[in-house]
């Protein structure tokens, strides 16, 4: 914000000297400006504008850049969940905990482990609401997020909490490049090509990028990606015993 501040008040007494010297030169002369005058003066006028507003824009882009980054970064702890059925009454961290210990096979997983959990939106009456959770410990949320291939075909699924604007460049990433050839890593999307190279981007400018240097005819379908456990993961439960 500081460097924003800074732009615009160079800039604003760039406008207020430009504009007073202008006004001089108005009062000196006793005789209507010339075409060829008032021409030059407009050329000026729009090049200080339109230089402005470009600095501006990377100004503002720098900031909602790095906003977005902070709103991201707060929701490493958390992941969603998608499909589990919902009833009146019920207690959403309890629920959670069901599925992790039924479905996912952590057994000593407990209420204890959420921060806090709730579901989104309004209540449907043929849907269920997804519902975020956020677990007290990072490695906690890491041994649930990797055992979620255990949920194939309980008709639950899993995925992390992007923000609006990491959800809507990694559906945009899907519609380009295929469902099976994208997929999210710690908040950001992650894009493989024919090649097996795989492309991490995380803003809609990094995707046209990707989506210019790599166009949608090279992808080859590729299978749905295993994503590779962390080994420090496959200790926490052990660790947790030894508590």
């Amino acid at each position: 914000m500081d460097t924003l501040h800074t732009t615009m008040a160079g800039m604003m007494e760039h406008f207020n000297k430009t504009m007073a010297e202008f006004q001089n030169q108005l009062k000196a002369n006793n005789t209507p400006a010339t075409v060829p005058s008032l021409e030059s003066d407009f050329v000026t006028f729009r090049s200080f504008i339109t230089t402005a507003l470009t600095s501006l824009q990377k100004q503002v882009e720098i900031i909602a850049r790095q906003q977005e980054q902070m709103e991201m970064r707060s929701r490493r702890k958390m992941l969603l969940l998608h499909g589990v059925p919902e009833s009146q009454r019920e207690s959403v961290a309890q629920v959670v905990a069901k599925v992790v210990i039924d479905r996912l096979d952590i057994g000593d997983f407990t209420t204890g482990h959420i921060s806090r959990c709730h579901r989104l939106g309004r209540t449907l009456k043929d849907k269920p609401r997804p519902i975020v959770v956020k677990f007290r410990d990072l490695d906690i949320r890491h041994e649930v997020w990797y055992a979620k291939t255990k949920l194939k075909g309980s008709g639950i699924t899993m995925s992390e909490f992007l923000t609006a604007v990491r959800h809507s460049v990694f559906m945009a990433a899907r519609q380009h490049f295929g469902i099976k050839n994208c997929w999210s890593h710690d908040g950001f999307i992650v894009v493989a090509d024919g090649d097996g190279t795989r492309h991490r981007i995380s803003c809609s400018g990094e995707l046209s990028k990707l989506i210019s240097s790599l166009p949608a005819s090279t992808v080859q379908s590729a299978s749905t990606p295993v994503i590779a456990k962390d080994p420090a993961v496959t200790t926490i439960r052990s660790k947790r015993h030894r508590k």
